[in-house]
């Protein structure tokens, strides 16, 4: 699975509300997926949004870890305005029974977008 493979499927995961298969995305030893979840979980309780992966890049390769930085676009209707934003994040990803998976993810301001 390519880089935009896996986090195309991973935000539309999201979108799609299929909140409880994220965790194979996850290590196990991620300080993140229950915050992660959680995040998302109330955010679908309170509007409808879209995700979609403009860019992903890798920024560093080793042999148990890949740092990968992302571009998605959040689309979403809030208190009837429609909100269109830009955003990026930085990924670590470490190896684990040989397959890449999230271990933390951090928004990067905006200034880097």
């Amino acid at each position: 699975m390519t880089l935009n493979e896996y986090f195309s499927s991973y935000y539309a995961l999201i979108c799609d509300g299929s909140l409880d298969d994220l965790e194979d995305y996850f290590c196990s030893g991620s300080p993140l997926f229950n915050a992660t979840k959680q995040q998302f979980e109330t955010l679908r309780k309170q509007f409808d949004f879209k995700f979609t992966l403009q860019n992903v890049a890798l920024i560093a390769k080793q042999d148990d870890l890949l740092v990968v930085r992302d571009v998605v676009n959040f689309k979403a209707e809030i208190d009837g305005k429609d909100i269109d934003k830009v955003s990026s994040n930085l990924h670590s990803l470490v190896k684990e029974s040989g397959e890449w998976k999230l271990h933390c993810s951090t928004p990067l301001p905006e200034a880097m977008v």
